[in-house]
């Protein structure tokens, strides 16, 4: 299986661009539309809710048609989403671009994973590290853009349109790369399936912690420690360059320290780094602080998808779609939680349920779950 253009690559990297966009812009989409922390909880969860069909159906395709087809079309999805996001229509139009956008990107998520997983190449755990690296540092420089608009007069939905248009350009690719179909290995054995369940509630843990400091970080800082706009973006850029950071290392990390070692070491840097940007009110602090807890945060994903490939076999590309897609569940309660109890008790108290996933995480790697 080997594409004419690194495709691969260069869909983590839009991927991380997107998100990294979105979540340093976020506050002032929230503001257009006069949604407090409540209500923009409750559409982001909606959003993530509706991909989770969507994640378990691109499994099978990308099993059956192919990487290239399963990447484009669920990259089509998410820029006809974020598209409409841009058009700032009324707030129903706004869920429904949010739903289309959020069940894009759980299909793209499983779509590049899966295809990973399933190349000779990339499912090496190191490649698979550098992919995920490659998210983060499109993360990274999408977090600064977003930031950069918000210091000009340029209105923020044109970040959105460019995304748009970075995401149509990796369908294009993907879609005209001669990748060869991964053959169907038939039923997922039931061992197997068992199997990705407590990796599954791993993944499940890491992507709720994620999900809430890339979402509510910008939001956090502007909000409740009254930051500009600019280091508001900081926020979510600060968590995308460590998660950098973290996955350039994270093979190296987990060769040396092993699995369970690396899973413990990931709990140990969230629980203390978050633990800081919650309890000092500081700008100034609380940034490296979620920088720490996203740096022990970047360790768990990759260490899962790992160990979920060495368990499924022929099976990977289906694992891949059961591990992310329940593993999601954190993407789906986190956004609806901390929103929900932001609402009530302010955000910061809302955010503590970061440290709380990363200690569990921590006794978790202690179990047979995290040895391989």
């Amino acid at each position: 299986m080997r594409p004419s253009f690194p495709v691969l690559p260069a869909a983590f990297g839009t991927f991380g661009l997107v998100w990294g966009a979105w979540q340093a812009v976020l506050p002032d989409l929230a503001n257009h539309h006069g949604l407090s922390t409540g209500p923009l909880g409750a559409i982001l969860t909606l959003g993530f809710a509706a991909s989770l069909p969507a994640m378990l159906g691109i499994g099978r395709l990308l099993d059956r048609a192919g990487p290239g087809w399963g990447i484009g079309l669920t990259a089509v999805a998410m820029a006809g989403g974020v598209g409409l996001v841009g058009m700032l229509g009324s707030l129903p139009a706004l869920i429904l671009a949010v739903v289309i956008f959020a069940a894009g990107s759980g299909a793209f998520d499983v779509a590049i994973n899966g295809a990973a997983m399933g190349h000779q190449t990339w499912n090496r755990p190191a490649r698979l590290t550098l992919l995920h690296a490659a998210f983060s540092a499109g993360g990274l420089i999408g977090a600064l853009g977003g930031g950069a608009v918000l210091g000009t007069d340029i209105p923020f939905e044109i970040t959105y349109f460019v995304l748009a248009a970075s995401l149509s350009l990796v369908a294009v690719l993907a879609a005209r790369s001669r990748w060869e179909a991964i053959p169907s290995a038939g039923s997922v054995p039931r061992a197997v399936a068992l199997a990705m369940l407590p990796l599954a509630a791993l993944a499940g843990l890491a992507f709720l912690a994620e999900g809430s400091m890339e979402t509510w970080s910008a939001i956090y800082l502007r909000d409740e420690l009254g930051a500009a706009a600019f280091i508001g973006a900081l926020g979510p850029a600060a968590f995308h360059a460590a998660m950098l950071v973290g996955r350039l290392i994270g093979a190296a990390v987990a060769g040396s320290l092993g699995a369970s070692t690396t899973l413990f070491v990931a709990g140990a840097l969230t629980l203390v780094g978050m633990s800081v940007a919650l309890l000092v009110p500081l700008p100034a602090v609380a940034i490296p602080g979620m920088a720490l807890g996203a740096l022990g945060a970047s360790f768990v994903v990759p260490v899962v998808v790992s160990l979920a490939a060495q368990r499924a076999g022929a099976h990977a590309g289906r694992a891949a779609s059961y591990v992310l897609t329940l593993g999601y569940a954190g993407f789906l309660v986190g956004p609806s939680f901390v929103g929900i109890l932001g609402e009530v008790a302010g955000l910061r108290v809302a955010l503590a349920i970061v440290p709380l996933a990363a200690a569990i995480i921590l006794v978790a790697s202690r179990t047979r779950v995290a040895r391989s």
